[in-house]
């Protein structure tokens, strides 16, 4: 017995001696030993060096991104494009639904930061000479090297955390705050890193942000070195059809059908700037044409407006801002009185404020 006790004990000696050495060496790597590790880890500098552009998709989104560190990012169901943000240099721009935009911060702190980090397939190198350690984290027993870019932009700080034994990217954190001064916090957690296409990168990734309901990204539609045009990078491609707005009148296109067992969702290119033309406020009556069919709707101009769903009635038809985005959707509660079968993607369609 004091004879496996003693086994035990010099066994528990040599781990403890084993594990303080590691801790030790871990602790002792320089920034430029970490950062080497990390682009083996990715496969090398000349793996790297292969890949002129790489492009996935995560739910409705396309990413787009050139070893310079162009991103175009495409959210919108085939063929319908509604959304294109664009990152060259250190300028993001957004169209949406025709509308462009100059991407501020916070988001725009993120969406550089995401650029480069996507044109170093989910490695560091293209934050090279511009991060400093700022030591070795635990995070419950995982040990994860502290990476912070040596200059932070703005409001927004960034965070890069690598595993200390495999030296990929665990965590990659955001903090700041709204123009309105609000806390901003998002919290990029990544999957072990799994190879596809010859790639070794992360294939899911859980965005949470503070306040809000996080997401699952999963990695699908995986291609690298396709035939891009030479303007890709610089053109938006909206594909969402037109509208036309006039006093009590709107004309557009289908972008997108849903039917659920709330009801069936009828996502259109409508705007609050068609809205606002149109001269539509909430409590109106509007008429839905579709084909030489009439839906008569309620319209509410604000999403605060709409009565939760346990007082909306079976059969109740509106015309109200959509949960995402920046356009209007059709909602009819409990079913689809036939409507779904006569529309298509892209499929014109108007409204009219009854009366007119």
């Amino acid at each position: 017995m004091l004879r496996t006790t003693g086994r035990r004990a010099a066994a528990g000696i040599i781990v403890f001696i084993s594990t303080a050495c590691l801790v030790s060496a871990q602790a002792n790597l320089s920034l430029k030993d970490i950062l080497k590790e990390n682009l083996e880890a990715a496969g090398g500098k000349a793996k790297l060096g292969q890949v002129k552009n790489l492009s996935f998709k995560t739910g409705g989104t396309r990413v787009f991104v050139s070893a310079a560190g162009e991103l175009k990012i495409l959210t919108g169901k085939d063929p319908v494009v509604t959304e294109v943000v664009l990152v060259k240099g250190d300028k993001v721009r957004r169209c949406s639904l025709n509308m462009t935009s100059e991407v501020t911060e916070p988001q725009k702190t993120v969406q550089l930061t995401l650029a480069k980090l996507y044109a170093g397939l989910f490695s560091l190198a293209k934050f090279e000479g511009q991060l400093k350690l700022d030591g070795l984290k635990s995070f419950g027993p995982t040990k994860l090297y502290h990476l912070t870019p040596k200059i932070q932009g703005g409001k927004v700080a960034v965070h890069f955390y690598l595993n200390s034994e495999d030296f990929r990217l665990k965590r990659l954190v955001f903090q700041g705050s709204t123009p309105e001064g609000d806390k901003y916090e998002v919290n990029y957690d990544f999957a072990p890193f799994e190879e596809s296409e010859g790639l070794t990168i992360p294939l899911s990734w859980f965005a949470s942000q503070v306040g809000t309901r996080g997401n699952m990204a999963e990695v699908t539609e995986l291609k690298t070195n396709q035939p891009l045009a030479k303007d890709f990078f610089t053109t938006f491609g909206i594909n969402a059809g037109k509208t036309e707005a006039a006093p009590g009148e709107i004309k557009g296109n289908v972008l997108d059908v849903n039917s659920s067992p709330f009801g069936l969702a009828i996502a259109t290119n409508w705007t609050r700037k068609d809205v606002e033309k149109a001269g539509f406020k909430t409590g109106d009556k509007v008429i839905l044409l579709v084909d030489e069919d009439e839906y008569e709707l309620g319209f509410y101009a604000q999403s605060s407006e709409v009565p939760p769903p346990n007082e909306l009635a079976k059969g109740v038809r509106l015309l109200a801002p959509a949960s995402r985005g920046d356009a209007f959707s059709v909602l009819i509660i409990g079913g689809d009185s036939g409507l779904q079968a006569k529309l298509k993607v892209l499929a014109p369609i108007s409204v009219k404020k009854t009366g007119n």
